[in-house]
């Protein structure tokens, strides 16, 4: 005979079960100097993240040619599991991808692990290179990023240059049937070898071994900012070459060919002070209304607005008074380019007490005529 108790018991697991398996995973928000990063990974995974992203910034604050910028905010959103992060990602394929918002740039990771580090310090390199104002080609943006992937702290410094495996695979796998040197140095994001699958990743693992040996082998290395800047200037790739190395296009390709087949490649230790952090980081866990703020912005970033306009007007019959969720929602409308609602929530923010120069430059863009380019030089910083 059935055991009603029992059967209770079992209903009510199973209950339980379904309920825990719907609850919201807890948002942690971590906070240091420089950097804003939510994860649903716990506390040590992110408190050991943000401070990672902190010694990649000192490196390149004190050793890289170009430098982070002071005064642009990064949010940093690392995820648990792959199921989170793949319903934001516009590519599920990679483990972490870099974004530009209205008021803030992103990168997002697939998980705050160790193993994401050096994939997530790549799109950092993107984030430090689009606010220098430098002006590279994508071979040249990637490459660079990829050789900067690598970096790893020892004693002294910064180590970078490791070999990269998945690029060294990739190298190999092509038995020597590269793209030629005006190809390579030519592909934009439109591209089909930008797009198409093996050809990506023999875009990526050319652009990572070019690169390589023009910024860290002893033949390129000291000529590597004049070829930066011949580039940043509008010379073509080939020019560049001769502008900077005296060399012919062909004669740097066939010299990282020659690079490439000594299996060794060269990296260096850079003189870094990385000491003790400025201040231990903040961390804290927020609220649903919070998390669920944070991810309708990211939706905005990667090109979901109408996703993201939904949640916020529903964040807004519940909280109509956050400034925050004002300003989010003047940028959702100022990045669909309905410049009447942007104005209105952008104003309501002002109105709330956000002071913020992104704030203030998109409010004074939605007031200028249609049709006209909104100078931002020459608009105010911190009134509307």
């Amino acid at each position: 005979m059935p055991n009603p108790a029992r059967r209770a018991t079992i209903c009510a697991a199973l209950f339980a079960g379904s309920l825990a398996a719907a609850v919201a995973p807890q948002w942690t928000r971590v906070t240091t100097p420089n950097f804003e990063l939510y994860t649903t990974a716990g506390e040590k995974a992110g408190r050991d993240a943000a401070v990672h992203f902190e010694q990649v910034r000192a490196f390149f604050a004190q050793a890289s040619p170009v430098k982070p910028p002071g005064d642009f905010p990064l949010r940093i959103i690392a995820f648990a599991t792959p199921d989170q992060y793949r319903s934001y990602t516009p590519n599920p394929r990679a483990s972490a991808f870099f974004a530009t918002g209205p008021g803030r740039d992103y990168i997002v990771m697939r998980d705050a692990s160790p193993e994401s580090y050096s994939i997530a310090v790549h799109e950092y390199v993107h984030f430090v290179i689009r606010h220098s104002g430098l002006r590279v080609p994508l071979w040249l943006s990637e490459g660079w990023a990829d050789v900067y992937s690598s970096m790893r702290r020892v004693r002294d410094g910064m180590a970078v240059g490791d070999l990269v495996p998945v690029r060294m695979r990739a190298l190999d796998s092509a038995k020597g049937a590269w793209f030629d040197y005006p190809t390579l140095t030519t592909v934009r994001p439109n591209s089909p070898i930008y797009n198409e699958g093996d050809r990506t990743g023999l875009f990526y693992a050319q652009s990572w071994a070019l690169a390589h040996m023009l910024f860290l082998s002893p033949e390129y290395r000291d000529n590597f900012r004049k070829f930066l800047m011949a580039m940043h200037n509008g010379e073509l790739a080939s020019d560049a070459a001769q502008t900077a190395f005296g060399k012919s296009g062909q004669e740097v390709f066939a010299d990282a060919r020659s690079y490439f087949d000594r299996k060794k490649l060269v990296g260096t230790v850079f003189q870094t002070n990385l000491g003790k952090a400025e201040s231990e980081p903040v961390v804290a866990a927020i609220e649903d209304f919070d998390s669920r703020l944070i991810l309708s912005d990211l939706q905005v970033a990667t090109g979901r607005a109408d996703l993201a306009r939904v949640e916020y007007e529903r964040l807004e019959k519940l909280k109509p008074e956050r400034k925050d969720l004002q300003q989010s929602m003047g940028y959702l409308f100022w990045s669909i380019r309905d410049n009447n609602k942007a104005k209105d929530h952008l104003a309501k923010a002002f109105a709330m007490g956000v002071t913020d120069p992104q704030l203030s430059t998109r409010w004074h863009c939605c007031k200028w005529p249609r049709g006209k380019p909104c100078r931002k030089s020459r608009l105010p910083w911190n009134v509307p």
